[in-house]
């Protein structure tokens, strides 16, 4: 084995290493949380590190079958990562950003397997790609790395002023892990050195994202936008039970704003009679009603914009909190007694930043 060969195949082993435990640790976090959408984020870290040891055998044993084989998983971790960053700040996948992936992936899938020619054996080196395969392979690199860097960079401005630091390292570990490795892929093109290079500094860039996520698992949910306020209401007494406030959101007192919610779904339901109101949709926010009818209380969450992680978190608060206070929603219902409410908000909504600063 050359030091050119050694290099390569070094190179892919620590950055699939480096991105395996990334995968592991999400993972079990998405497990502990039972949270759906971490767990596509853990997929796309899992699926590289699946695709890096199968490069690194793929120049070990110049294997031209092998290296082509590396493009699957990758094929199946890029989609995960940008649904989760789609579903993490909306409530569906953009349509049109979809499409655009799959047409490049059926691209990059054709002709890795069907065009011939685009590889190429080197002695003391490995596999190296080349032609339309490889445009098509950076294409496909840095269409996944707008979408990685840009949840990045969202994730940094929207975090509050206790996590500005841990997301900084988030978004440099984020970059490296993306723009750089791919701007090193590309010039490895011309320059096949930078090839080894780029993968050592992708290790780089995921062992720093790791080393974040240790720090606080919760940096890589943190919302694009805000949440302000979650409620619990009796909706026969018109009574707020619970309140809890995550930013500020107007000093309306809450018994008004349960008897508005309350009088709007009456109103509707008796013209309509199509059920409860789930969704108020105004310009600047939305409020979204998760109702237990069977116990007379609706779970009340105001948000700058609404998504598919809020309104599953919603539903599981509200289920949470039915079973915790089952006893005492068929006592009195005093607000004293659902104190112990905030643990679940903890506990649920823990992808949710405090801007405490701003409730003050």
């Amino acid at each position: 084995m050359t030091i050119e060969n050694l290099m390569l195949v070094l190179s892919t082993c620590f950055t699939g290493t480096l991105v395996a435990i990334g995968g592991i640790i999400t993972f079990i976090y998405a497990f502990r949380r039972k949270n759906r959408l971490i767990f596509l984020f853990s997929a796309m870290w899992l699926m590289y590190a699946v695709f890096w040891f199968i490069d690194a055998a793929a120049h070990y044993f110049y294997s031209i079958p092998l290296m082509a084989l590396a493009i699957i998983p990758q094929l199946i971790g890029v989609p995960c990562i940008i649904i989760f960053i789609e579903l993490s700040g909306k409530e569906y996948v953009s349509p049109i950003k979809i499409s655009i992936l799959m047409i490049i992936e059926a691209l990059v899938f054709i002709v890795t397997f069907y065009v011939p020619n685009n590889w190429e054996i080197i002695l003391g080196y490995g596999i190296h790609n080349r032609g339309i395969l490889r445009i098509t392979q950076i294409i496909y690199l840095f269409y996944f790395m707008i979408f990685y860097v840009l949840w990045s960079f969202q994730t940094w401005r929207k975090a509050p002023a206790d996590l500005k630091r841990l997301t900084s390292y988030l978004l440099f570990g984020s970059t490296i892990f993306s723009i750089v490795t791919g701007a090193m892929y590309a010039i490895g093109t011309f320059i096949r050195t930078f090839n080894a290079i780029g993968f050592f500094v992708n290790g780089i860039g995921a062992f720093i994202t790791i080393l974040v996520i240790l720090k606080d698992p919760r940096i890589i949910y943190i919302l694009p936008f805000k949440a302000y306020r979650i409620l619990v209401v009796d909706t026969k007494a018109s009574v707020a039970l619970f309140k809890y406030d995550w930013a500020k959101a107007g000093e309306v007192e809450e018994n008004i704003f349960t008897v508005m919610i309350q009088a709007i779904g009456d109103v509707l339901d008796d013209i309509l009679k199509k059920g409860d109101v789930q969704e108020i949709q105004m310009d600047r926010a939305v409020i979204l009603i998760t109702h237990n009818n069977e116990n007379s209380i609706a779970s009340v969450l105001i948000a700058s914009k609404f998504s598919r992680s809020l309104r599953y978190g919603l539903k599981r608060f509200n289920e949470e909190f039915v079973a915790r206070f089952q006893k005492t929603l068929e006592g009195s219902r005093k607000v004293s007694d659902f104190d112990e409410s905030l643990k679940i908000v903890e506990r649920v909504f823990d992808f949710v930043p405090s801007y405490k600063s701003e409730i003050s």
